[in-house]
């Protein structure tokens, strides 16, 4: 199943988190769920003016089955997927996402990260990635040793040496990538 979302001024977040479906419910309804969309294999988002984030992580299942994911000229985007308040994480959690081959990102000025800061994202099938024009980004993309890439969101504040700094010294931030499994520009290896 595919999603394509194309100038929607008015969107500021795809989904809405567990807290805000009952809250924005016109009837007292309690039993509502965040919508969830495990079936899709593609989402499209361009030209979305005031989107800002697009899945609450935490209360929507990390869509297994998504093998695309493009991002286009979205201004206001901040955050791919959200951390939800309520949600409590190990440090550096891991998650997969085993289906998803192509990632663009592009054109996205306000993107702070791709993932929150709490996790480590492993994208063991990724033949193509693509980022351009997100200069605020603070997550880096990196290849190790069985050709699986990793994305890692940079903490603002480092109090002490981090772990990403520690494996991989040519981390790429802020930079335009265009990778693919094939060729083309070389994503830095963790050790």
């Amino acid at each position: 199943m595919d999603l394509y979302i194309e100038g929607c001024d008015e969107l500021e977040q795809l989904i809405l988190a567990k807290d805000q479906v009952s809250s924005s419910s016109s009837n007292a309804d309690t039993g509502l769920q965040p919508l969830s969309f495990p079936n899709f294999t593609k989402i499209i988002v361009t030209n979305c003016g005031n989107l800002k984030s697009l899945f609450p992580f935490g209360s929507v299942p990390v869509l297994p089955k998504l093998e695309t994911l493009e991002l286009e000229r979205n201004t206001k985007l901040e955050e791919v997927f959200k951390l939800e308040d309520e949600v409590e994480v190990a440090a550096e959690e891991e998650m997969k996402f085993d289906k998803l081959k192509w990632v663009t990102l592009e054109e996205l000025p306000s993107l702070i990260h791709f993932y929150p800061k709490e996790y480590h994202v492993v994208l063991p099938v990724l033949v193509e990635l693509n980022v351009k024009d997100c200069h605020e980004l603070t997550t880096s993309f990196f290849v190790d040793s069985q050709e699986f890439v990793h994305c890692i969101t940079k903490t603002p504040q480092l109090v002490e040496q981090d772990v990403i700094e520690e494996t991989v010294t040519d981390a790429i931030f802020n930079k335009n990538i265009n990778w693919s499994k094939w060729g083309g520009s070389q994503l830095p290896h963790i050790i």
